[in-house]
C-alpha cells in the first residue's frame, strides 16, 4: 500500500513510491503475471518511459522476453533507465505489429482490462486510509488511470481528470478557459491513440466530476510547492495539484481532496 499524506487541506496518494517508481506498476505487475500464467514467453510496449520502466522490472522478475518501442521525444533521464529499447517514429504501430507477428503480449495499458484492475486498487487504498475522501484528482494520459479508479469509488465521489493546455483532448470537452500552448512538462501525458476517450469522459461524468485543463506556469508553481514540501514527483503530480487549485473556489471539492501523484521525478 502506498502512502496518503496530507500537506496543508490537500492529501497526497504516494503512488511515486511503489517499487519502480510509478503508478504503472499497478498495472503492469497484473498484466506480466497473466501473461506468465498463460505460457506467453515475450511481451512488448510503447511507452514514454514509466511503463516501460515497470515493465523492464516486472518481465525480469517473471522470465519473459521484452521488447520496447519509444518515440525520438522520450525524456533522455527514463531512457537511462530502459536497458534496451528501439526508437521509432511510430511506437505504438510498431508495438501491435510487433505483438502480432511474434505472438507476443502487447502491454498495452488502454486495451488491456487487466489493467484497469490495477488502477482500482489505488481506490481501495485511498477508501481505506481516508473513508471520508471527498474527491480525487487524476492526471490524464489515455485515461486509463482514472478510469481503473473510478470503477472503484463510490459515485457520490466526484473525479477530476487533469490535462496540460498543450494537449486536452478529454479535459477540453469539460473546461474551456485556457489558452492552448505549443508544449508542456508533463511530457507522459501525450497519449495520440485515445479508445478510452468516451469511456473517460462517461466515468467522469457519472462521478459528478470534471476535467480541468492547467497552463504550463500554474505546473510550475505547483511544482515549487510541492519540492518546498519535500515532495520530488514527477511533473503530472504538479499538474493535478494545479488543477484542483484551478477550481477549488468554483466548484465545491469538499474537505477531504485527494491527489493522485502518479510518479517520480526522474
Amino acid at each position: 500500500m502506498t502512502p496518503l499524506i496530507k500537506i496543508g487541506n490537500v492529501y497526497f496518494k504516494r503512488e511515486d513510491h511503489n517499487i519502480t517508481g510509478s503508478a504503472k506498476d499497478r498495472s503492469i505487475s497484473l498484466q506480466v503475471n497473466y501473461l506468465k500464467k498463460m505460457g506467453y514467453l515475450s511481451a512488448v510496449i510503447s511507452s514514454t518511459g514509466n511503463a516501460a520502466i515497470s515493465a523492464q522490472y516486472f518481465c525480469l522478475k517473471y522470465g519473459i522476453n521484452l521488447t520496447i518501442f519509444v518515440s525520438p521525444h522520450t525524456d533522455k533521464s527514463k531512457l537511462k533507465l530502459i536497458a534496451n529499447y528501439i526508437v521509432s517514429s511510430r511506437p505504438i504501430s510498431d508495438a501491435f505489429k510487433y505483438a502480432k507477428e511474434n505472438h507476443s503480449y502487447l502491454l498495452r495499458q488502454s486495451t488491456d482490462p487487466i489493467a484497469l484492475r490495477g488502477y482500482g486498487q489505488i481506490a481501495r487504498e485511498v477508501v481505506k486510509q481516508l473513508p471520508q475522501v471527498s474527491s480525487i484528482f487524476v492526471p490524464i494520459g489515455s485515461g486509463t488511470t482514472l478510469l481503473g479508479i473510478s470503477s472503484k469509488i463510490p459515485y457520490s465521489i466526484p473525479i477530476f481528470g487533469v490535462q496540460p493546455a498543450s494537449h486536452c483532448p478529454i479535459a477540453s470537452n469539460f473546461d474551456h478557459d485556457f489558452v492552448p500552448e505549443e508544449s508542456t512538462t508533463t511530457d507522459a501525458l501525450g497519449a495520440k491513440l485515445l479508445p478510452l476517450k468516451n469511456k473517460v469522459i462517461k466515468a467522469i461524468n457519472d462521478h459528478l466530476g470534471q476535467g480541468v485543463v492547467v497552463q504550463n506556469k500554474q505546473v510550475l508553481q505547483s511544482q515549487n510547492y510541492l519540492l518546498a514540501n519535500n515532495i520530488a514527483t514527477s511533473p503530472e503530480g504538479a499538474l493535478t495539484l494545479a488543477g484542483l487549485n484551478k477550481i477549488k473556489n468554483q466548484i465545491d471539492i469538499g474537505q477531504f481532496p485527494v491527489i493522485i501523484l502518479t510518479g517520480a521525478k526522474r
